[in-house]
């Protein structure tokens, strides 16, 4: 090995390990993840067409509080002016601060706008009262001072009383909305109706419920929020916060009980109107995307806003979340690359193309190693069965690599509704293989059975899987995942292993199995 392949390989490792010890020791950044952390990142994108002339998207966004803690604020403006608008006095719906982010500006055609946080919900998913978000309500309203004729006749059926206590106002109005009132998709939004049809959407239950609350002389008011997944879309919830016992109760009415109420929730905004306001916009959609984080909040504030405004600008976590999502992925693959390369250059393990086992291994993260390979092991004998009988025919290679492919598709598709008919949702993660890719290796291994026998074509199959079952575990490593996300320095280490297995020029381990009799037979001969 020459003294510049030493040196470059040293170069590359000494650059990356140094940055990354620097974002460890001096940036705090943890190596280890923790699974108690309750960190997501949501991502509320506007879409709006506009009229040709100026207009302008009003977007309600969340604020902090001692239950939502919010670590980092992005936005995009797509050409247009930002204007965070942070009222400090009590909002349109007359309980705490209200937020809006506003772009305006010329919109010919259609605009995309987005606004990004981090938040991080202290509590425990078990304890899933909203506790005192904002300031104590004004003075409670009287019953019968502006109660509708229909709820109050309803609260005395209900045996509702003024004076009550108002855990048993609460109770006994949320049972009936709960309970009483069939829920219906696209049902009306107006509690009256509502209350007259005894049914309607999750809106107006929501509504009605606010309406006999503050009839019986229980402050009340409506929320929106999202229930926060892994990762994905989510839609936005309404539901209502009762005042009672000193701080605010959240009630959903699609739910059993007043307790039951989901842990991991955002509320993005308080009152009754809509998350997006327009002027001069002929339509805008809203579409919100969140992915978990699986960082403590300490991490993920110093790694999110560190010291030096270089590091900051670095942060791969400020991406979009679909960019995110990808990065994660990729940026695994020089992992599983090192293993294919020291396999095959310093083991001697031969397989089907350098990256194929890679390739396989990942097309199958979201299975089971070993249902994993009895698909692709089926997929592939179909297709070389199908590509031996195609051979008669004497086919041209396009015509007949397109050939395969379809066989390839139609048989993927048998798997799914085989999965689907015996509930094996093994089978129906066949739907992620890459069958351009794996029409070629059925090329590749038609044509290696053809020239070499089954022999050769065996043992390289072998290599293959060997390859990618060794390869599997990393693109499931939830920390492997982590540490090179947030140290993507350390691909300049691999890049330096791999320059130090490239400068290798030695035996590989399968030569001096393979030649194990010549070197006892040397060893024997040699002089005592």
């Amino acid at each position: 090995m020459n003294r510049v392949v030493i040196w470059t390989a040293a170069v590359l490792i000494l650059l990356g390990g140094s940055t990354f010890a620097y974002k460890h020791f001096a940036l705090g950044m943890e190596l280890r993840l923790d699974p108690r952390a309750r960190v997501w990142r949501v991502e509320m994108e506007v879409t709006a067409a506009g009229q040709n002339r100026r207009g302008r998207i009003e977007l309600t966004v969340p604020r902090a509080d001692d239950q939502q803690v919010l670590l980092d604020e992005q936005t995009f403006d797509d050409g247009l002016d930002y204007l965070l608008n942070e009222k400090l006095e009590r909002g349109r719906d007359g309980f705490g601060p209200e937020r809006r982010a506003t772009w305006s500006g010329p919109i010919e055609e259609t605009k995309s706008v987005a606004y990004t946080f981090r938040v991080h919900l202290p509590k425990l998913p078990e304890d899933t009262s909203l506790g005192s978000l904002g300031p104590p309500p004004p003075e409670q309203k009287k019953r019968g001072q502006t109660v509708a004729p229909s709820i109050a006749e309803l609260l005395a059926r209900l045996g509702i009383e003024e004076g009550d206590d108002s855990d048993a106002i609460i109770a006994s109005s949320f049972g009936f909305v709960a309970h009483e009132i069939e829920p219906v998709n696209g049902g009306s939004d107006d509690p009256r109706i509502v209350l007259r049809a005894r049914e309607g959407s999750d809106i107006g239950k929501s509504r009605l419920l606010v309406q006999l609350l503050q009839g019986a002389g229980v402050e009340a008011r409506i929320a929106t929020g999202i229930k926060l997944r892994s990762a994905g879309r989510v839609d936005t919830t309404r539901f209502v916060e009762a005042w009672t016992r000193g701080e605010w109760v959240p009630l959903m009415v699609s739910s059993e009980s007043p307790s039951d109420f989901p842990p991991n929730f955002v509320v993005l905004a308080r009152g009754d109107r809509p998350l997006v306001a327009t002027n001069g916009i002929t339509n805008a959609h809203l579409d919100l995307q969140v992915i978990r984080e699986s960082l403590r909040p300490s991490e993920l504030a110093s790694f999110v806003s560190p010291k030096s405004p270089f590091w900051r600008a670095m942060s791969l976590y400020r991406l979009p979340i679909e960019t995110q999502s990808v990065l994660r992925t990729l940026l695994l693959i020089p992992i599983a690359v090192l293993i294919a390369a020291a396999f095959r250059n310093l083991i001697g393990i031969r397989t089907f193309g350098t990256f194929m086992p890679i390739l396989i291994a990942l097309s199958l993260r979201e299975t089971t190693l070993s249902t994993g390979l009895l698909l692709v092991m089926s997929v592939l004998s179909a297709g070389v069965v199908s590509r031996l009988l195609l051979d008669r025919l004497r086919l041209l290679f396009v015509p007949r690599i397109c050939l395969l492919l379809c066989v390839v598709i139609l048989f993927v598709t048998g798997l799914a509704q085989l999965g689907w008919e015996v509930g094996g949702r093994g089978l129906m993660s066949g739907l992620l293989f890459p069958i351009v890719i794996f029409a070629m290796l059925i090329e590749r291994i038609s044509v290696t059975t053809l020239e070499e026998g089954w022999q050769s074509s065996l043992k390289l199959m072998a290599g293959s899987f060997l390859l990618s079952a060794l390869a599997y575990p990393i693109f499931r490593s939830e920390w492997l995942t982590y540490i090179f996300f947030g140290f993507p320095e350390l691909i300049l280490c691999v890049m330096g292993l791999l320059v130090l297995i490239g400068g290798y020029t030695g035996y590989r381990v399968a030569e001096l199995w393979r030649f194990r009799s010549l070197v006892n037979e040397g060893a024997s001969d040699a002089p005592a």
